[in-house]
């Protein structure tokens, strides 16, 4: 009789189905998420976002189609095709959203040398073209903030200043051009939201998510594309070192989920609980994420958190039916009333019941 109690206790003691609780789960949620072109880097990054309580998103390519349209373009002064040029010729060389429809303005392209990216703020470089009247002369293009802030960049007059406030309070972005001391050119640009992103905003809140907008536009295309998304709140004129500050304000209060496209937000990405990409989003961003979203839809996210949610809801209740089993079984056994069938159940069958469970994950909704 002891002996059998003793084999019966030993196998019941097996810990396959506590081993097989949560890593059963996760596997199936991670393939669960394949499925909706969601991919969770590691079982780490399912759980984090399964507990987030805030989630930051930037505002070009992640809440917006992040395909600008240039609305307005005027020369501020001298010939408006050698400004175009001009302006075609810095933006060719970024990789900013705004600047792929600046740099189709005009196929023309000028000569230019000691090119600069100025993060958050635009370009500069020198005009090399021997046969122009700019020859030699320092380029700025970029937001007003820019002009506000860079050394050696002219400051603009009070009619450029309304012209540009007028724009911006018509939720459009602002690009000024300049040469030396001159302003030739204002050009103004806008996004339109992601037809899913007020949706996806709505279904997270039902989640009890915040949902917090970052973004390094002015104030006006900010306030528009927040109103219209309907997020909890949004910060504008940002510069990457400033959403870095603001995730590491977030993720003292909650676990915090971070969502981007573009190359800036890489460290931003990194710092975050969870850093989330788009996947037509800069190669920096994918390769800082935790989760990528190959579809580039906003619906992913709510998609992704419902998935995550179901995994670690499921891998709780493998536990806790596993030990529940297990222990009520042990105590018989110790008590001699267990068989050794109830002995296997409790091993292997529970082992069993807990795949099974985790299967649900695939069908959940």
């Amino acid at each position: 009789t002891a002996f059998r109690t003793a084999v019966s206790v030993l196998v019941i003691s097996c810990p396959c189905a506590l081993g097989l609780a949560t890593p059963t789960a996760i596997a199936v949620g991670s393939g669960r998420g394949a499925r909706f072109g969601i991919l969770f880097k590691s079982a780490e990054a399912l759980e984090t976002l399964a507990g987030v309580k805030t989630l930051l998103t930037d505002k070009t390519g992640t809440l917006t189609r992040g395909e600008m349209s240039v609305t307005d373009f005027t020369a501020l002064s001298g010939d408006e095709e050698t400004a175009k040029t001009l302006l075609a010729s810095m933006e060719a060389n970024s990789t900013h959203p705004v600047a792929v429809p600046l740099a189709a303005l005009t196929d023309a392209r000028a000569e230019l040398t000691d090119f600069e990216v100025l993060p958050g703020k635009g370009l500069r470089a020198v005009c090399a073209d021997g046969n122009s009247v700019f020859a030699g002369k320092l380029l700025f293009a970029g937001n007003p903030r820019l002009f506000e802030t860079e050394p050696g960049a002219p400051k603009p007059d009070e009619k450029t200043v309304n012209a540009v406030k007028t724009l911006e309070n018509e939720g459009k972005s602002v690009v000024l051009l300049s040469c030396g001391n001159v302003f030739l050119a204002l050009a103004a640009v806008a996004d339109t939201l992601r037809p899913d992103s007020r949706a996806a905003v709505a279904e997270l809140q039902k989640h009890g998510v915040q949902v917090v907008m970052l973004t390094g536009d002015h104030e006006g295309a900010a306030k528009k594309i927040a109103a219209a998304a309907g997020v909890d709140g949004y910060r504008a004129g940002l510069l990457p070192k400033d959403k870095e500050e603001i995730v590491a304000e977030y993720t003292k209060s909650g676990v915090t989920a971070m969502v981007g496209d573009g190359i800036n937000d890489a460290p931003v990405l990194a710092g975050a609980d969870c850093g989330a990409a788009m996947g037509s989003g800069a190669d920096a961003a994918i390769e800082a994420a935790d989760v990528v979203f190959m579809t580039s839809s906003m619906s992913a996210i709510p998609d992704a958190l419902r998935i995550a949610k179901s995994a670690v809801s499921i891998s709780w209740q493998n536990i806790v039916f596993a030990l529940a089993i297990k222990i009520l079984v042990m105590i018989l056994g110790l008590c001699g009333f267990a068989s050794m069938w109830m002995a296997v159940f409790a091993d292997t069958g529970v082992a069993m019941l807990c795949v099974l469970n985790s299967i649900r994950v695939l069908y959940k909704k």
